[in-house]
């Protein structure tokens, strides 16, 4: 567990920087007014206005921003200090106040010392994450009574297939926790051109998986649901860009889940 989290932050912390440059992230955009929230983001979270939101794996701060512009009291979280110092900075550069603190995600009720009407995380969180057990007990000592969480994230079914021959699509991972897997790669989802070289630990996390922690660490589930699009896909080789500017699986005559969102509450 050691090697993991000690090789994965490398990654995370060698990252940072060109992820604040680049037309993926577009932080010029967003200074200019912009969000980087999504459709789904908006839809499944719905009015934020004076509450309290505690964003996990916040990366360099910008959807936590993107929030407090929405009108939350945001507090965002990630274990990686070039992170969490790039966060600040762009806190300042937008004018945009939100706290940012440095965590494991497995320490932050021990961390912090508040409870929170949102938890919030999405896209690309859970694959680093070794332990969906005690990642929903965490989610679960945030939250104040009546409190929500909300993740919207990529379908484990699209990570599990890849690009076949011609137009198939065919299963390339398991689509089911089976431990670790190592990844060696060059460069990053947001700069794949870019020269960094890296190997992190990854995860598969079935739904089953998802839901059922977060059942056990106390959460009622009101809403989930499963979306035959992704809103971003351009680092998944099977994917093609819609005319609605959504990522699909094409010519299929069946659509294939590649998000999905759930919210649980706290009673």
């Amino acid at each position: 567990m050691k090697d993991y989290k000690n090789s994965n932050l490398k990654f995370w912390d060698s990252i940072v920087q060109e992820h604040v440059q680049s037309d993926f992230y577009d932080v010029s955009g967003f200074l200019k007014g912009k969000t980087s929230l999504d459709s789904l983001e908006l839809e499944v979270v719905g009015d934020i206005s004076g509450q309290t939101l505690l964003h996990l794996q916040c990366h360099f701060g910008l959807s936590t921003l993107s929030w407090v512009r929405l009108g939350a009291i945001a507090t965002g979280v990630d274990f990686s200090p070039a992170a969490i110092s790039a966060a600040n900075e762009l806190s300042k550069k937008s004018g945009l106040c939100a706290r940012f603190i440095e965590s494991n995600i497995y320490n932050i009720s021990s961390t912090l010392d508040e409870k929170f009407d949102i938890v919030f995380a999405s896209y690309g969180v859970l694959c680093w994450l070794p332990d969906l057990t005690n990642w929903a007990k965490e989610i679960a000592q945030c939250m104040k009574i009546g409190g929500r969480f909300h993740l919207i994230e990529y379908h484990p079914l699209m990570t599990a297939l890849d690009a076949g021959l011609g137009n198939d699509v065919v299963l390339k991972n398991s689509y089911f926790n089976e431990g670790v897997e190592i990844l060696e790669a060059q460069g990053s989802y947001a700069i794949p051109e870019s020269s960094i070289k890296n190997h992190t630990y990854e995860w598969s996390h079935s739904i089953g998986e998802v839901i059922t922690s977060l059942l056990e660490a106390g959460l009622h589930l009101d809403n989930f649901m499963e979306y035959p699009y992704a809103t971003e896909g351009s680092f998944v080789s099977y994917l093609r860009k819609s005319d609605d500017g959504k990522w699909r699986a094409p010519d299929h005559k069946w659509g294939v889940p590649l998000s999905y969102s759930l919210s649980v509450s706290k009673k």
